[in-house]
């Protein structure tokens, strides 16, 4: 990729969530699990109660798709996980699971099989399951210190197409407690209607560009006009913000954190040339944007170095202290998020900033350009009022107001993120 050529980042937004979803466990039941069997099933059972559609595959050395999703008796024998992939690509063919899928994988083995018999065909069945637009989000609860953490990355690599963040791998360090916690983090996932985007675009540098990929994601383009579900998007119109550099710094992030637990050996020459690429964007962002996401992007720039010099490799750790790694990398990921929109949702508010708050948006409410259009403001931040203003201001940007509201957010993109947090403070 040529460093000097213009590029672009837009973050597709979509709050509408698509919560019509399959859920499928592949789980390990061989001889090794028998320690914590109980507390799985428990937990298990638990979880998928109130899902209408939940599936249950087991495998040892052979692998049943069972008639009732509840665990109960343990297959008890070896550990073949090609198996048990088998028979999850099975089931997806015979239609019975719903377009949007979870996958939950829990196991305490590496198997009796060797990966690389059975990775190609995985890959290519999940490829035209990828095309005929069903969205998995991989899930894996890992247990022990005997599990391979980087045949865990090989398979969340094919399988998974959903947003970078929500495919994660746990560690179970207390079967008791731990294996109900994470499966009720998994239930609280959302998912959105899949996109089309032409031409293709990539979620990181030098990635895989795709045609259909999950919102709420920060897209990288090479070319300036992009069609996304038919509309034309002209990238030119969209100042970067920092909003859109610290999703994309975090995909970048995330994605070597993938590589490198798979142990792709251009992990070092990739996190160099992102972070060439991240530091020309810089330059770019819109500085009239709230810049309370820089610290958080330096950060995730340091963990980026540390691949780039070749002092970060995932694969060389122990299967637990990696799991633990990416676990505790990903959490805080998603910590920073839900704490940023908190921000906007519990902050309190001294009085002092509420009267300057009121001052100030009844000073713009009069202003030439935003008076005509302010109930329209309004009433569209009362409708969408818990997202974050710089989402509140890519939602017009996508004409999902109107074209008068589109025009004034692509022309005054700073002057109406200001406007939306003066609405959050006014309305706190």
């Amino acid at each position: 990729m040529n460093q000097d050529k213009q590029f672009y980042l837009y973050t597709i937004v979509d709050q509408k969530p698509d919560n019509n979803f399959s859920v499928v466990g592949v789980i390990d039941g061989s001889g090794s699990m028998s320690e914590c069997w109980e507390d799985l099933c428990k937990a298990w059972n638990n979880f998928i109660q109130d899902i209408q559609s939940s599936y249950c595959i087991q495998f040892d050395d052979t692998a049943i798709l069972q008639q009732n999703p509840k665990l109960k008796e343990q297959k008890g024998e070896g550990t073949n996980i090609s198996l048990g992939f088998h028979e999850l690509i099975k089931l997806i063919k015979s239609e019975k699971l719903k377009k949007n899928v979870i996958v939950i994988f829990i196991t305490d083995g590496v198997g009796e099989d060797v990966l690389e018999d059975y990775i190609d065909n995985l890959a290519e069945n999940f490829s035209k399951f990828h095309e005929e637009e069903y969205q998995f989000k991989f899930f894996t609860l890992a247990i022990g210190e005997t599990f391979s953490h980087t045949i865990v990355a090989e398979l969340k690599n094919r399988i998974h197409n959903s947003t970078l963040i929500s495919s994660q791998m746990e560690y179970i360090s207390n079967p008791k407690v731990d294996f109900e916690n994470k499966l009720q983090q998994i239930k609280e996932e959302i998912f959105y209607k899949l996109v089309r985007v032409e031409p293709p675009v990539a979620l990181v540098p030098y990635g895989k560009k795709q045609r259909r990929l999950a919102p709420n994601q920060t897209v990288f383009s090479e070319t300036p006009i992009i069609k996304v579900n038919g509309e034309d998007i002209n990238l030119k119109q969209y100042q970067i913000t920092y909003h859109d550099l610290y999703q994309f710094v975090n995909q970048i992030f995330l994605k070597l954190m993938e590589d490198s637990t798979r142990g792709l050996k251009t992990v070092k020459d990739e996190a160099t040339k992102q972070l060439q690429i991240i530091n020309a964007l810089m330059k770019r962002v819109s500085q009239e944007d709230g810049s309370d996401y820089k610290q958080d992007i330096d950060e995730t720039i340091t963990k980026i170095k540390a691949f780039a010099s070749g002092s970060q490799q995932l694969k060389l750790l122990s299967a637990k202290d990696a799991a633990q790694s990416i676990t505790k990398l990903q959490a805080a990921i998603l910590a920073k998020n839900f704490k940023r929109q908190d921000n906007y949702e519990q902050k309190p508010v001294t009085n002092e900033k509420l009267e300057k708050a009121k001052q100030k948006l009844n000073s713009m409410k009069k202003s030439v350009k935003i008076k005509t259009i302010y109930p329209q403001i309004e009433q569209f931040f009362k409708e969408n009022s818990n997202a974050s203003p710089q989402l509140l201001v890519k939602l017009l940007q996508e004409k999902r107001a109107g074209q008068n509201l589109q025009r004034y957010a692509l022309e005054y993109q700073g002057e109406c993120t200001l406007l939306f947090e003066l609405l959050y403070i006014c309305n706190s």
